[in-house]
């Protein structure tokens, strides 16, 4: 009984200590989610955004209407293959471009794991934003 409590501690800690490391994505190290609206469709796209961000466990930050710029933290989760920490740009230029940027820093099994996560969050969230035109 106590051998087996031990090597099932043991493969516990071992599953731990060998699967997961923290990896960052900093700022402008990917290229944002990009998409384009009618300039006349600025605000109306930046009020959607905010109601995504919110949707999807992003709280904002800064609102500026008159730049249309969102930045907005998410919750924290430590699960191995999560985003902790992370935060999210949503910025409708006035010629209708609509970029997304998110960063954060990752419970993960590499850096290239962590950086299809983010994309893949940015791409979700730039597809929602336009979804709800």
């Amino acid at each position: 009984m106590r051998r087996a409590r031990l090597v099932c501690t043991l493969l516990v800690l071992l599953g731990l200590c060998s699967c997961a490391g923290v990896y960052v994505v900093r700022p402008g190290t990917l290229k944002p989610a990009v998409a384009s609206v009618a300039p006349d469709q600025r605000v109306a796209t930046w009020q959607r955004a905010i109601t995504v961000l919110l949707d999807e466990g992003y709280v904002p930050q800064v609102l500026d209407a008159t730049a249309c710029y969102i930045f907005a933290k998410a919750r924290d989760d430590v699960a191995a293959g999560a985003t902790y920490g992370a935060w999210a740009m949503v910025v409708v230029a006035p010629d209708g471009v609509v970029r997304v940027t998110v960063s954060g820093i990752g419970l993960y099994h590499s850096q290239d794991e962590l950086g299809a996560d983010v994309v893949a969050r940015q791409e979700r969230l730039i597809r929602l934003i336009m979804s709800r035109m």
